[in-house]
Formats: structure tokens, C-alpha cells, sequence
């Protein structure tokens, strides 16, 4: 894996880190009032308020609301797990089970369906956030592809877009088809045990990784 496929699977963002307490507070506080009111009701005064900051910290940090929204989205992809080591199937599987916990209650579930929205509603908006926030995972998990293609754990004529369609698809249908309630903790593992004999080389297992999933513990919830 190069130096920059690796730094698209870190989860962490290009250019300066958020990590300052009041760049925290600004970060959460326009999370949290776009998850609940959406783009046209956020104002960078009531970001401020809920921050407890000046309107002027906002400012001198950034140039207007749609750049604060945007920077905001992308630190949705701030804790997706690192998938740099491991066997292929341990590193999809990592993903699999990132995504299947962000339940509806949190705020990328919340914030989805009115991404969805405005997909249509406001396209430009939508694009950008495509981009920066559903992108990188898409190429992290190509990452990952590619490198069970060169490693020779996965098949070489693999379809690398279809195969990160079915591995990420079925994951998100669940989780925002069950409104309020739990996704099954073991979809990952059960997904896996239908998408593997179709993506692994020949010659290579297809078995599921570690105990069957029937009768296995489910994963801890975050």
C-alpha cells in the first residue's frame, strides 16, 4: 500500500487537525444543530451560542456557514477505524462492523436521511459532502480490495466498484431501514459468510473468520 492509500484509511482529514477545545466545541455544537434543524435554519450565531464562543472565533477560523457545515461533516469520518493491518477478510470485516454501530440515534445517522434529502433538494450541498465524507470510505475499502487482489487472497478479475458496493450497501440498508431499533449486532459477520466465496482467489479459504457466527458472542456496542 503506498503512503497515500494508507493515510486514506487512518480516518483522519487532510490539512490542520481539529483537536484544539474550541475548534471541539465549534466542530460539535454545528453537528449537533444541523443533525436537528438542517442547513437553511443554522445560523453561525446559534453555532456560536451553543459553543460558547464568539461569532469572531467562528469567523477567524472560517469564512462563512457552508465551509463551517462541510469542515463539520468531514470529522463524521473521524473515528472510522484504521484498516492497515490485518488479513483482508479481518480488515472488511473492521469496516462492516464500524458501520452497522452508527445507529440512528447518533449523529451520522441522524445527519443521513437529510443527506438523502437534500441529494435532491440541494445537490451542490449534497456533492460536496459525497466527496469529503462518503468518498473516503469508499476508497479506503478499495484500498483494502486492491490490496487482497496483490496480496492474492482475493480473485484478480474482482470487480473492485460492485465488490465495495456489496459490502457497504446491504450494512447501511439495515441499519436506516430499523428506525429506533438495534441492528443485529452479527450482520457483519453473517454478510460475510454470503460475500467472501465470491470475492476470495481460488485455492483460498471461504470459510468465516474465527467461530461460526450461529451461537457466536455479538460484538460490543460503542
Amino acid at each position: 500500500m503506498t503512503s497515500t492509500e494508507a493515510a486514506g484509511c487512518t480516518g483522519r482529514r487532510p490539512g490542520r487537525p481539529r483537536d484544539e477545545r474550541v475548534d471541539r466545541a465549534i466542530i460539535d455544537a454545528t453537528l449537533e444543530l444541523f443533525a436537528a434543524d438542517g442547513y437553511s435554519a443554522l445560523s453561525v450565531e446559534a453555532v456560536a451560542v451553543k459553543a460558547e464562543v464568539s461569532k469572531a472565533t467562528i469567523y477567524r477560523r472560517w469564512p462563512g456557514k457552508r465551509e463551517l457545515i462541510l469542515d463539520a461533516l468531514a470529522t463524521l469520518n473521524d473515528d472510522f477505524p484504521s484498516l492497515t493491518s490485518g488479513s483482508t477478510k479481518e480488515r472488511l470485516l473492521n469496516a462492516m462492523r464500524y458501520m452497522a454501530n452508527r445507529d440512528t440515534g447518533s449523529l451520522a445517522g441522524r445527519i443521513m436521511p437529510r443527506m438523502m434529502v437534500y441529494s435532491l433538494t440541494q445537490p451542490d450541498l449534497y456533492a460536496e459532502y459525497f466527496d469529503r465524507v462518503i468518498m473516503p470510505r469508499r476508497r479506503c475499502l478499495q484500498t483494502v480490495l486492491r490490496d487482497g487482489i496483490r496480496s492474492g487472497e482475493l480473485r484478480a478479475d474482482l470487480d473492485i466498484e460492485t465488490a465495495t458496493m456489496s459490502i457497504v450497501g446491504p450494512v447501511l440498508l439495515q441499519v436506516h431501514s430499523l428506525g429506533e431499533r438495534q441492528p443485529n449486532a452479527d450482520l457483519p459477520e453473517r454478510l460475510m459468510d454470503i460475500l467472501w466465496p465470491g470475492l476470495v482467489a481460488p485455492g483460498q479459504s471461504t470459510a468465516a473468520p474465527g467461530p461460526s457466527v450461529h451461537g457466536a458472542e455479538s460484538p460490543p456496542q460503542p
